[in-house]
């Protein structure tokens, strides 16, 4: 399953892409905020990078399609996107987008192209009815990324994330498909 945006090709995570999955989450910048802390060792991290390994065009073990996301330009690695299907129904159900790209891909408008990528496959491939997004309340970058989409805020949770000692606030964010659509134009 391959997907393509104006300056970015996605692919889904194969075996070969150990090294530039491990590239991402074991980078201290990057997971910053995240949820859970970098990883240390290649032995720690290959259950989790396994979880994330599609078959086909099938959801992978954690119920998510994890994209690799590649430069149209000189198709250098950008990072990682995803999103998580929480619930399936009749009526389309929900799911929850990730990214996480490269330094060198900051501030250039890339996060929200690969965020907009993952909300659009939601809608358009999985025919989901809400896409969301959460981010720790300190990442105002993330958060305006979320506002940007179109997605409204719902809630924070407070203090449900540990990092580095101390307890930080989640924002959770929001768009229905009308909402996505009528945005859409």
């Amino acid at each position: 399953m391959n997907l393509t945006t104006t300056r970015v090709n996605y692919r889904l995570f194969e075996k070969e892409d150990f090294d530039i999955f491990y590239s991402v989450f074991s980078n201290k910048d990057i997971m910053r905020y995240a949820w859970i802390d970098e990883f240390n060792s290649e032995q720690e991290i290959l259950p989790f990078f396994e979880d994330f390994l599609s078959v086909e065009d099938m959801p992978n073990r954690n119920n998510s399609y994890a994209f690799a996301a590649f430069s149209k330009e000189d198709n250098s690695f950008i990072g990682f996107a995803d999103i998580q299907i929480h619930s399936r129904n009749g009526g389309g159900g929900c799911g929850e987008i990730g990214y996480f790209l490269m330094p060198e891909f900051w501030g250039k408008g890339y996060a929200t192209e690969v965020a907009g990528a993952m909300t659009d496959f939601g809608f358009e491939c999985l025919k989901l009815h809400k896409v969301c997004a959460r981010c720790n309340a300190n990442n105002f970058r993330s958060e305006n990324i979320m506002k940007k989409l179109g997605m409204t805020l719902e809630g924070q949770l407070r203090k449900v994330r540990y990092k580095r000692g101390d307890w930080d606030d989640e924002k959770y964010y929001g768009i229905l498909r009308e909402e996505w659509q009528s945005k859409k134009g």
